[in-house]
């Protein structure tokens, strides 16, 4: 096995399932000291926490409230005494067309997509550079491309953060920080779930049905996405910062003879549902 964090503490946003939570166990599988994980879900949380074992804590946390972010921070480093790690797996991706999102819904899509990890990384740095250095990996989306009519702010948001990541990674490059970000394509996790039959009125083998529009004839899953943000954060990557991974099965700005039209670049075409 792989020790590639060996006495390496690590903060994982969202962590309490998904893509979070595939990411934590993977970094603790590779050797990692310790993880902390947030979420806004308390039991949900310390269910999560007991299933990574005795390395993991959790701390309850909105990341939509700067001063949660700062405690997620402090916490973790009050705990490890240092963090060498912070994986930016939050993410906001309710619904929304230009026609249709109000200030309130705007507003919580960036403070949890572009403000939440800002400030999480503004806290982490002062930590990273007292300790020689550290990884910073923020998950974007291909949505920040353009993305679909109903992801209006959403995609707005991975777009900016995919800006916040290049100008985070140029300022710290000389503190021995580096900071990536994955632009990650349609993945199936538990809040996808709820969104495809709650808003989107899909079956509950949404997934298994979308999967067979897709070029390799299934959707992302979260561990596919932990092994390439584990990657990003460990010295396999080294000298690497900056960059914009775009993880997904369909090229960006290429076209083909789509035999399947109905399936968009990155994502699915369905008619939302509005919820009654």
């Amino acid at each position: 096995m792989m020790q590639d964090f060996e006495q390496k503490f690590a903060v994982v946003t969202a962590g309490t399932q998904g893509i979070g939570f595939a990411t934590a166990q993977l970094l603790l599988q590779r050797g990692a000291a310790g993880v902390a994980i947030c979420g806004r879900n308390k039991d949900r949380g310390l269910l999560a926490s007991k299933a990574l074992g005795g390395k993991a804590f959790y701390i309850d946390a909105d990341l939509s409230e700067p001063n949660d972010c700062f405690r997620v921070v402090d916490k973790a480093y009050e705990k490890f005494s240092r963090v060498d790690v912070l994986i930016n797996a939050c993410g906001a991706s309710e619904r929304g067309t230009l026609e249709d999102t109000n200030g309130p819904l705007f507003d919580y899509i960036f403070a949890v997509n572009v403000r939440a990890p800002f400030f999480l990384m503004q806290r982490v740095a002062p930590f990273m550079r007292a300790n020689g250095g550290g990884t910073i990996v923020n998950i974007g989306s291909v949505a920040a491309y353009g993305g679909q009519p109903y992801l209006a702010a959403y995609s707005a948001s991975k777009a900016a953060l995919v800006t916040l990541t290049k100008n985070v990674a140029n300022a710290l490059r000389w503190d021995n920080i580096r900071v990536n970000a994955v632009n990650i394509g349609w993945t199936e996790t538990p809040n996808e779930h709820q969104v495809q039959m709650s808003v989107h009125g899909q079956p509950d083998d949404w997934a298994e049905r979308a999967g067979e529009n897709q070029p390799f004839k299934r959707l992302l899953r979260p561990e596919d996405v932990a092994r390439i943000l584990t990657f990003l954060a460990s010295d396999e990557s080294a000298l690497m910062t900056g960059s914009i991974v775009d993880f997904d099965q369909w090229v960006i700005g290429a076209t083909d003879d789509n035999p399947n039209p109905r399936w968009a670049v990155g994502g699915e075409h369905f008619e939302i549902r509005k919820p009654e």
